[in-house]
């Protein structure tokens, strides 16, 4: 795991954004993973590489955030990358927007919630694709927002991992 190479999983991450980083772990290095982070036996892995990859997550989260917030991890992880639904989004890390001057471009609002290290960060990831505003993918870059009651309470996401709901 590297922080460069922005794969990394911190100690202290709350139990969705862990699961979700150690399930999509590469399946070239899943079993490595296994002998550095658990004490499964490795002849007790399952052979699809999605369930190894699922189950290296479950037990690591487990390790550090214990069983009922790791299988509660689980099951929002799947409802997130399903399409998303409220109870999922009640497990998403919050991020205020009180401090936010409205109005306020998007890409603003990914620089300041820290979901992308600037706004322009946040411009090219909003052109690249990658953006999504309560599951839809948000395609205009100048996407503008009147006020903090537009975006109270809605689950921001960038990429496959990153993702805060907004709250006034």
């Amino acid at each position: 795991m590297s922080k460069s190479l922005n794969n990394y999983v911190g100690l202290s991450e709350d139990a969705l954004s862990m699961y979700s980083k150690l399930e999509k772990t590469p399946d070239s290095l899943v079993q490595q993973y296994f002998e550095l982070l658990t004490d499964r036996p490795l002849a007790t892995l399952p052979d699809n590489p999605r369930e190894a990859q699922k189950l290296l997550a479950l037990d690591v989260v487990t390790q550090y955030h214990g069983e009922a917030a790791a299988l509660q991890a689980q099951k929002d992880a799947a409802t997130l990358t399903g399409g998303g639904s409220s109870e999922a989004a009640e497990a998403v890390p919050e991020f205020s927007i009180a401090a936010i001057e409205f109005p306020a471009k998007l890409f603003y609002v990914l620089g300041a919630s820290g979901l992308c290290k600037s706004g322009g960060e946040g411009r090219r990831q909003i052109q690249g694709g990658a953006v999504r505003l309560d599951g839809d993918r948000v395609e205009d870059v100048n996407v503008t927002f009147e006020c903090a009651a537009d975006l109270a309470g809605r689950v921001l996401q960038v990429g496959k991992k990153r993702f805060v709901r907004l709250v006034d």
